[in-house]
């Protein structure tokens, strides 16, 4: 049984965000509205969200590395991350659930995105103005100064590693999706589409084991 973790402080979460931009943002050199030292950006905050989502829930995230192993999206070496990050790795330590909202699986990032922001690290603009007082979306902005100190962190900070290794772990399965795939595979989870709003999202960690369990002996690596 994997235990859940009282929610991140502020602190824990602006390091996660730093890391989930820096590992898993795009190049943005030629988006529209791109801060002058811009190095990686994420396109939405509901993708931000859900890439938030899969760093904070361990069981989540073997499951899609099983699933795009099973589509043959990702060779079989993947199915070892999977068992790192769900058996290997204090997951009981590290499974921050999260509510559920309108749009799918949501945490307020305000004061996390304000300390980056007051830092110098990151910019967050607003794009696609339906009216004066609504954006259609913010796309998020990882700076050099960012970028930067996602390294000295990762260099000096032991103790932060798992952060890092987790958004890794992240990008290795996400490959090649998109927003709105990365939304079907997330709701295509009954525990995650029948979460009713303002309720925390459930964990789905036995279906897991017993699906890493058949993956692993059949691709000869239990």
């Amino acid at each position: 049984m994997v235990a859940v973790s009282p929610s991140p402080t502020t602190g824990q979460t602006a390091v996660r965000v730093l890391f989930i931009l820096d590992r898993l943002g795009e190049p943005c050199a030629d988006w529209p509205q791109v801060p002058d030292t811009a190095v990686r950006a994420i396109q939405s905050q509901r993708k931000l969200q859900k890439l938030d989502f899969l760093v904070r829930n361990p069981d989540y995230l073997a499951n899609l590395i099983i699933t795009r192993w099973q589509d043959g999206s990702l060779p079989a070496e993947r199915l070892l991350d999977a068992r790192a990050v769900f058996e290997e790795r204090e997951p009981e330590l590290h499974t921050y659930r999260m509510l559920r909202n309108d749009h799918g699986a949501y945490e307020a990032l305000d004061n996390a995105l304000s300390v980056l922001r007051h830092l110098g690290l990151i910019a967050v603009r607003r794009a696609g103005r339906v009216s004066d007082e609504r954006v259609r979306r913010r796309d998020y902005f990882l700076l050099q100064a960012g970028a930067d100190q996602a390294q000295r962190l990762r260099e000096s900070e032991e103790v932060l590693a798992w952060y890092d290794q987790q958004t890794g772990y992240v990008a290795a399965a996400v490959e090649g999706m998109t927003g709105a795939q990365l939304k079907e595979q997330q709701y295509g989870q009954p525990e995650y589409a029948t979460t009713p709003v303002r309720r925390m999202i459930g964990g789905i960690s036995e279906r897991v084991r017993e699906r890493l369990d058949e993956a692993l002996a059949q691709e000869g690596l239990a």
